[in-house]
């Protein structure tokens, strides 16, 4: 996956100014402003982790400028998260180089001490030459999938969405397993592997393709990084590792689905940085209240419900709460109902195969990724033959 990018001339950017520092942000805008730049996007204070890619996509902005100054800390986050989708530019009055640096290595592509209207037009000019028009790239999309409460079919429907996702038209698919008690990819598909989630997050900082072509494993055409198969083994995640590490897995895919153990777990920094967080329960009342906890901690990452979709699986309308009541009790609209499939998917896991695609299950996989993917509308009418159930239960 390639960032998103203008053509050749330098007016074909929009830019992105993150300057908390106002001296500095009057400096920049001013010297954008000599350089003809009327549309610009300002924002006087730091975005929270995982927000700055959503703004990036919102305003339709190709280049962002980042002040690096006034908390280096949480700015290099940004600077990562930010390097993913644009090329970014590093705003320091200092000339310092452990800050430039590390600047560099989070994903920066340029640094400005003094921003005059001279060096902002020569910063363009390389821009717009390195810069060739990217008309068809695509920003490669990150869905969590995050139990609501354990044993609710979160690693199934992770597993499997992948597979489908890529029978759907996805180019390049990558699927994480990051509950590291269950291990449960490795077991739905039969794989083994010598490496691991661990070593992807080990090594992040001298991650290349070279050491990313050893630590996957291919299944039906997706990548797969497993979690280790020993339970005991300690991964600590933090909001660095995992933002590099999706940064990484953005340029070199076109969906990547992660597998979640829970909220507070190991890997939960990435939901902070995905694009959508599929959030799994089944529609008993336990299962709610454990949903909405789930919710909660989602919402102190700054996952907000614009990203948050929830889906209800093994839904019988007969038994357990309707549609209604789950709406109700959340505060938040089933985005999707994926049927009770137990023989197929039972079926699937003794073969360690795919879920069959004429099964109920394998129905509301299809539809699902269709929809995620904006390949279809979501079903309207009631139909006892299609796995992803209608708006009404």
């Amino acid at each position: 996956m390639q960032k998103r990018a203008p053509g050749n001339s330098r007016q074909d950017w929009k830019p992105l100014i993150v300057c908390p520092n106002a001296p500095m942000g009057l400096q920049i805008r001013s010297a954008l402003s000599d350089q003809g730049f009327a549309d610009v996007c300002f924002v006087s204070q730091y975005p929270r982790a995982g927000e700055i890619g959503a703004m990036v996509v919102r305003d339709g902005c190709n280049l962002c400028f980042l002040d690096v100054a006034t908390n280096p800390e949480h700015a290099l986050l940004l600077v990562s998260e930010a390097a993913a989708r644009v090329p970014v530019v590093a705003l320091n009055p200092r000339n310092d180089a452990d800050v430039i640096l590390r600047c560099l290595r989070q994903g920066a592509c340029e640094f400005v001490a003094d921003a005059t209207p001279e060096q902002v037009s020569g910063l363009l000019e390389r821009l717009a030459r390195l810069h060739a028009p990217l008309t068809s790239a695509k920003a490669a999309k990150v869905y969590c999938v995050l139990p609501g409460k354990p044993g609710c079919g979160a690693s199934t429907v992770a597993a499997y969405l992948a597979v489908e996702m890529k029978r759907s038209g996805a180019s390049k698919v990558l699927l994480v397993d990051a509950d590291f008690v269950t291990s449960s990819i490795a077991f739905f598909f039969k794989l083994k592997s010598d490496f691991h989630l661990g070593d992807a997050v080990r090594d992040w900082s001298r991650m290349d393709d070279d050491l990313w072509a050893r630590l996957t494993v291919p299944y039906q055409g997706v990548d797969v990084l497993l979690a280790p198969q020993n339970p005991i083994t300690i991964v600590e995640i933090d909001r660095q590792a995992a933002a590099e590490l999706l940064a990484f897995w953005r340029r070199h895919y076109d969906a990547i689905v992660l597998d979640l153990a829970g909220a507070n777990t190991a890997g939960f920094e990435f939901a902070a940085h995905s694009d959508e967080v599929l959030l799994v329960t089944t529609n008993e009342l336990a299962a709610l209240h454990a949903t909405k906890r789930a919710m909660e901690c989602l919402e102190k990452i700054s996952v907000d419900k614009a990203r948050l979709k929830l889906l209800v699986t093994r839904y019988t309308p007969s038994t357990g709460l309707k549609r209604e009541d789950v709406k109700s009790a959340l505060k938040l609209e089933p985005w999707a109902l994926l049927s009770n499939d137990y023989e197929g998917v039972q079926a699937a896991l003794l073969e360690g195969k795919p879920v069959a695609p004429g099964s109920y299950f394998g129905r509301s996989i299809h539809a699902l990724s269709e929809r995620l993917l904006g390949k279809e509308e979501a079903p309207k009418k009631r139909s006892p033959f299609f796995g992803l159930l209608p708006a009404r239960g």
